[in-house]
C-alpha cells in the first residue's frame, strides 16, 4: 500500500525590512503650515479657472462656426443638385423645348420669392 504525501506549503516571505509608520495618515490632509502646497494648489485653481473662461469657450465657438460652415455648404449643394434633377425631370417629362422647363421653374421661383416677400417684416424707423 502506497501512502500519499502531501507536499507541505513554502513559509510565507516576509519583508526583512521593517515598514516605518508615517507621520500623518495618507487621508488627512496637509499640515496648515505646508505653503507650497497651497500656493501649487491656487495656481492649479487659477490655471484651471483661465482655460476655463478662454479655452473651452473658444473651442465651443470654433466647433458652431465649422458645424455651421459644414451645414451651410451640404445644404447649398443639396439645393443646386435637386434643382438640376428638376429640371432634367420636367425636361423629360414635358415633351417640348427645355425653355418651356425653364419659364416654368423661373415663374415658381418668383411666386415663392413674392410669397416670402410679402411676409417678412418691416423695420422700424427710428
Amino acid at each position: 500500500m502506497r501512502r500519499k504525501v502531501h507536499a507541505s506549503s513554502p513559509p510565507p516571505i516576509t519583508d526583512p525590512a521593517p515598514t516605518v509608520a508615517s507621520a500623518q495618515p495618507a487621508d488627512s490632509p496637509p499640515p496648515a503650515d505646508d505653503w507650497t502646497v497651497e500656493t501649487l494648489d491656487r495656481i492649479d485653481a487659477l490655471i484651471e479657472k483661465v482655460r476655463s473662461n478662454s479655452t473651452d469657450r473658444l473651442v465651443r465657438i470654433s466647433r458652431y462656426v465649422v458645424f455651421g460652415l459644414l451645414i451651410a455648404i451640404m445644404g447649398i449643394t443639396t439645393v443646386v443638385l435637386a434643382t438640376i434633377a428638376l429640371v432634367r425631370a420636367l425636361d423629360e417629362a414635358i415633351p417640348e423645348e427645355v425653355w418651356l422647363v425653364y419659364l416654368l421653374l423661373g415663374a415658381i421661383f418668383v411666386l415663392v420669392g413674392a410669397f416670402l416677400w410679402s411676409r417678412k417684416t418691416p423695420k422700424l424707423q427710428t
